[in-house]
């Protein structure tokens, strides 16, 4: 006999020593048969070692239970190992033990669909089943190494590996993980509706008795998993892997509720995110349900339930009903208690980013809303986690008091509510020019500084260019006159059939080109003069030719303004200065779109500052004033305007004094004339101006002059460090090391260069372009080669790259000295944007909106790329009252 019959032998004497034994009839009357055993006997099992020891080991660890360790008995029989009599108490052992009572030929399947009891399960069987893999066993695994056969009709059939496997329309083949093949009944159950089926899903044929009818399989398979029953199943299925609650509807027909309303309040949530984000109001005159016109709201979620049958039949159970449902969450209250907790964890997130950065800046503003309230915007810029600038919109509260105690009571108000520690991390603050903002005894600025000297005040920049240039327009009576005619054509065109014939001409004029409208001038942004100028400049001609048919009307007042501003506008002297503002609002207008940038840090802005300056400086020569009115004189002879040059007119003299030796110096030269009075005046103006102005920046620059990229490259070139530029950041950075920094800054900038050239700056940071005329100021790498784009390197690139290179450990001081400075903000124009988005929430027919709506509103419409986990707002939202928590959370 070889060792291969032997082993067969020692294992069908095993196999029947087991079905003899009283020790086997004694672990049986634990299971489903009733038989009766002495507690004082010891529970043997007379199975070969080696299969029963690795079976049990492996089914039980994969549950995650402890595995009781199985004791040797000295029976003379070395494959005979004893288990516990605690481990046949145990729920898993038991399930293994009814695998035992089945056949023991079949231990290797435990996942053997047919002794997959049908009886309540505990929810430890039934999880350790359900973590199971489905019984798919080869040929080669079984008795024999093939399937059983039987005779069906006139042919022997059997069971194929082939229908494990599911043939997709693109070819592909897919393994059907709800098919189990029970080795012991020769039969293919649908695992997924025994164990996760309703009713009728687990009396199906497969679920509840198998199919061995191996001539039609095929398409008793295919009929099976069609079926919406058995979908259905799949989803249980998948639910119950992924570790979600909603599964729990298995057992608890409570929880079914529980999970249609969490499904229900999660739509509504969807569309309160939706109606805020796009600003849209929601609620209406009539929110019956009779009504035929209904607001926003229930409109929107009457659509959407079209394609949500969960929320289909809630509405259909609201409007059925004779009484008053005691919870649609479909009511004002709870609408508003749905906004207030997504603008609540909006809020949480920000505040959570805000705390872990450490230092931030505020930037407030004021302004009056449509139902006459005072509204206080509070915006915070901080360096996040990526190290990159977010300004962030933290609160927005009215004000009763509009002085400077008024509204620093207001802000302290709100860092004590969501615990913002501003004594200690505030580095810096900016407003606009109001002196209740800006005031140096009285303002907001003056009462936070007294408790937090460390933060500087920081003038809104766009707020100052705006006040240069209108010190530039209002520099002389020509340009007074000038902006005056300018806004009288305004003013003029503004009416509907004026706008009707402009827009005709200019089709018949510029046929190709795009139509415009005459633009509005602003009286707090001086800027969009400039887009006014440009309208004109484009649209000459077929501005000229409105006011010639607008000449010719019957209308009295008509007829004359119009002719009066065709003269206007037909004059050389009107063209020289249309070129001239054009010229200067060319450098003035980018600059005032690049200073609201979000990420524009507070050394670039004022570089900037003076890089305008600096072009507009250029233009004050001969040269310049040449080409002028060389630009001048082309344009109105392309436009046939009866001018092309500067009328000539009589020398006015003073008639003199007897015994008077001085003669009077008049100029009498043109060209002379519009040069001094007119063209130098101007851009002396706006360069002196910009000097006067931007002085308090300059200030506070000169601090910080030491951690610009300029400073930083000179001094890796061999320029010398002044000793007192740290002196400032000692008082300004808290727990900041002068003498390390020092060091630290000395190493970093000596290989700076070379940290600049292994990476492009355009992968740390956003862009900051200057200006398409600016000179390049970057400085040339190693290699000697220039970088030929706009594009500079910032100090907020400084900080990417320390980031980058995994330099903060190594370089501590420097990286806070920096994080300081990019905190720093340049404008305020963040808060005012958040009045633009106020504009559209509380309009006219919004204006009786409550201030905490409101608040919420504001944070979901700013903030729209903050991430809201529903299931968190949902459980937050079930928690403000018991009802809620019976109708959302699950038992």
């Amino acid at each position: 006999m070889n060792d291969t019959n032997w082993k067969r032998h020692q294992t069908a004497c095993n196999v029947s020593k087991l079905k003899s034994s009283k020790t086997v009839t004694s672990l049986l009357s634990y299971m489903t048969k009733k038989r009766t055993i002495n507690d004082e006997d010891e529970v043997r099992l007379s199975l070969p070692k080696d299969t029963l020891k690795d079976k049990i080991t492996t089914a039980t660890s994969n549950y995650g239970s402890p595995v009781t360790p199985l004791n040797k008995l000295n029976t003379g029989n070395a494959n005979t190992i004893v288990a516990p009599i605690d481990l046949v108490t145990n729920s898993i052992a038991s399930y293994i033990s009814n695998i035992v009572e089945q056949d023991v030929r079949h231990f290797q399947f435990p996942n053997d669909p047919s002794i997959v009891l049908d009886s309540k399960m505990s929810p430890e069987q039934f999880a350790y089943v359900a973590a199971l893999q489905p019984c798919q066993p080869k040929a080669s695994e079984l008795k024999g190494c093939i399937f059983p056969t039987r005779m069906q009709g006139k042919w022997l059939r059997s069971f194929h590996e082939e229908h494990y496997y599911k043939k997709l329309p693109n070819g592909e083949f897919v393994k059907r993980t709800w098919i189990s093949y029970s080795p012991s009944q020769d039969k293919v159950y649908c695992i997924v509706c025994k164990q996760f089926g309703k009713e009728d899903a687990k009396s199906h044929q497969l679920a509840r008795f198998g199919s061995d009818d191996w001539s039609h399989i095929s398409f008793k398979l295919k009929s099976h998993e069609s079926n919406s029953v058995h979908l259905e199943s799949e989803i249980r299925r998948a639910m119950f892997v992924s570790n979600q609650r909603v599964v729990s509807t298995i057992f608890e027909s409570s929880n079914r509720n529980v999970a249609e309303n969490r499904e229900i309040v999660r739509v509504i949530f969807e569309s309160l995110i939706y109606l805020a984000r796009q600003n849209i109001a929601f609620r209406g005159r009539d929110e019956s349900w009779t009504s035929n016109n209904q607001c926003n709201f229930i409109e929107l979620i009457k659509f959407i339930s079209k394609y949500n049958p969960t929320l289909s039949s809630h509405l259909t159970k609201i409007q059925n009903s004779k009484k008053k449902n005691r919870l649609t969450f479909l009511s004002n209250l709870s609408q508003n208690n749905m906004l207030h907790v997504l603008g609540e964890m909006v809020r949480e997130r920000i505040l959570i980013k805000i705390k872990k950065s450490g230092v931030f800046s505020f930037i407030i503003d004021t302004t009056t809303d449509v139902s006459n309230i005072e509204q206080l915007s509070l915006v915070i810029r901080f360096i996040n986690e990526n190290e990159e600038v977010e300004e962030r919109l933290v609160a927005l509260e009215t004000v009763s008091d509009a002085r400077g105690i008024g509204m620093f009571n207001v802000l302290c108000n709100i860092c004590q509510k969501y615990d913002i520690d501003w004594e200690k991390q505030l580095c810096a603050q900016s407003y606009d020019g109001a002196s209740s903002m800006q005031g140096q005894y009285s303002g907001v600025r003056a009462y936070i500084q007294e408790k937090n000297p460390r933060a500087i005040y920081v003038w809104c920049f766009s707020h100052i260019l705006n006040l240069v240039v209108v010190d530039t327009c209002d520099t002389s009576k020509t340009m007074r006159n000038f902006f005056g005619d300018l806004q009288s054509l305004i003013a003029f065109l503004r009416a509907r059939k004026r706008t009707a014939v402009f827009l005709n001409h200019q089709k018949i004029c510029y046929p190709e080109k795009r139509v415009c409208r005459m633009k509005n001038f602003s009286t707090t942004r001086w800027t969009s003069h400039g887009r006014a100028l440009t309208v004109i400049f484009e649209k000459y001609k077929a501005l000229t030719n409105t006011l010639k048919e607008l000449s010719n009307s019957t209308e009295r007042d008509t007829s004359s303004v119009a002719t009066n501003l065709l003269s206007t506008i037909s004059s050389f002297q009107f063209v020289t200065h249309l070129l001239l503002m054009k010229n200067i609002f060319k450098h003035t207008t980018p600059l005032s779109m690049y200073l609201q940038s979000l990420s524009l840090d507070f050394i670039t802005a004022l570089t900037m500052v003076d890089n305008c300056a600096k072009k507009l400086s250029e233009l004050r020569n001969e040269q310049q004033l040449d080409v002028l009115l060389a630009e001048a004189k082309t344009f109105s002879l392309e436009n046939e305007l009866e001018e092309v040059w500067f009328p000539e007119k009589r020398v006015q003299r003073r008639k003199k004094m007897a015994g008077e030796k001085t003669n009077d110096e008049i100029v009498s030269n043109a060209k002379d004339n519009f040069k001094i009075q007119v063209y130098f005046t101007v851009l002396d103006q706006i360069c002196t101006s910009i000097t006067s102005r931007f002085e308090g920046s300059r200030e506070i620059l000169s601090d910080l002059s030491l951690l610009s990229v300029d400073r930083l490259i000179a001094a890796s070139k061999g320029c010398p460090i002044p000793e007192d530029n740290f002196v400032y950041l000692d008082k300004w950075i808290p727990n900041v090391q002068i003498d390390q920094l020092k060091l630290e800054y000395s190493t970093f900038a000596y290989s700076f260069l070379k940290l600049k050239s292994n990476i492009e700056i355009e992968k740390l940071h956003e862009k900051v372009i200057i200006s398409e005329s600016d000179e390049d100021t970057s400085v040339d790498t190693d290699e000697g080669n220039s970088e030929e784009n706009k594009t500079k390197m910032t100090v907020l690139n400084v900080l990417k790259l320390l980031n980058t290179f995994n330099l903060i450990s190594a370089f501590p001081n420097m990286y806070m000295a920096y994080k300081f400075l990019c905190t720093i903000p340049a404008t305020s124009v963040s808060s005012e944007r958040t009045f633009s988005k106020l504009k559209l929430i509380k309009t006219r027919i919004r204006s009786t909106m409550v201030q905490k709506r409101l608040d919420s509103l504001m944070l979901l419409s700013c903030e729209k790329d903050v991430i809201i986990n529903l299931d968190e707002a949902i459980n937050k939202y079930a928690n403000t009252s018991k009802l809620l928590q019976e109708a959302l959370l699950y038992k």
